[in-house]
């Protein structure tokens, strides 16, 4: 299938974009995406400035996120993303990184949602005063479901965070790739050293600035381990989220 109409941004994964271990840190990927899906609609005439101008911005929803195998330090990347279509007031967009050889290293589908920042208000794609083109024909794969931690799970208090000015963004809340790090933070030494395979988050509410969030994490539960973000005294949950382990090297 063509794929020249499909925006592409080309870079090297830095130091601040890596982890301990050398590897590209799956927030730094969630950034990227970002960066991607504002280029994509830049090429479009769809600037950020000009959204906030008319007090419109992006809320991601769902995060599905594969890594199909772990991206370095210094690795030469590109990630390509695009447009898939509308349903109700969710916008579609896939994302597939790539190493310099053409091999696939992850692939990501998301749902976004307009929104109203004066209001904080969700709002219909109509809304938009631009045109957006979109690849229909084109897909990863169906809308990622929302996360739910089952009812049956046990948690605890891993964490307990507050949104100050550097995990904020220009829309006046917690940037969404911050929710991959308060994720990554709950895990062991060991969990992390096994690699995260697959990463889902359904965002339920933003977070402003000054606001906590309680983080609680369940055992390691069929190969993963569910991670929920909750406001303090019962006000409701602000994210979930699925990570799902690499299996264990029982070789060695």
């Amino acid at each position: 299938m063509p794929t020249e109409s499909l925006y592409t941004r080309a870079y090297r994964i830095g130091s601040a974009d890596s982890d301990y271990m050398s590897l590209y840190r799956p927030s730094a990927l969630l950034e990227h995406m970002q960066l991607a899906a504002d280029g994509d609609l830049s090429s479009m005439g769809i600037t950020v400035s000009e959204m906030l101008a008319q007090g419109l911005g992006w809320m991601l929803l769902t995060t599905d996120l594969t890594i199909l195998r772990p991206a370095r330090l210094e690795e030469e990347v590109s990630l390509q993303t695009w447009h898939k279509g509308n349903k109700g007031v969710m916008w579609l967009r896939d994302f597939v990184l790539s190493d310099n050889q053409e091999n696939v290293i992850a692939e990501a589908r998301t749902t976004w949602a307009l929104v109203d920042l004066q209001k904080r208000k969700l709002l219909r794609p109509t809304a938009l005063p631009f045109e957006v083109r979109s690849h229909p024909a084109r897909s990863l794969g169906d809308i990622p479901a929302k996360v739910s931690l089952p009812d049956s799970l046990q948690t605890w208090e891993a964490d307990r965070f507050k949104v100050r000015y550097s995990s904020t963004d220009s829309n006046g809340h917690m940037n969404n790739a911050r929710y991959a790090d308060l994720c990554c933070d709950t895990l062991t030494t060991e969990e992390l050293e096994t690699g995260i395979r697959r990463l889902q988050i359904s965002y339920h509410r933003e977070v402003r600035m000054h606001e906590q969030v309680v983080v609680e994490r369940s055992a390691f539960v069929d190969n993963g381990i569910w991670v929920r973000g909750m406001a303090p005294e019962d006000r409701g949950t602000i994210f979930e989220a699925r990570l799902t382990l690499n299996e264990a090297d029982t070789s060695r």
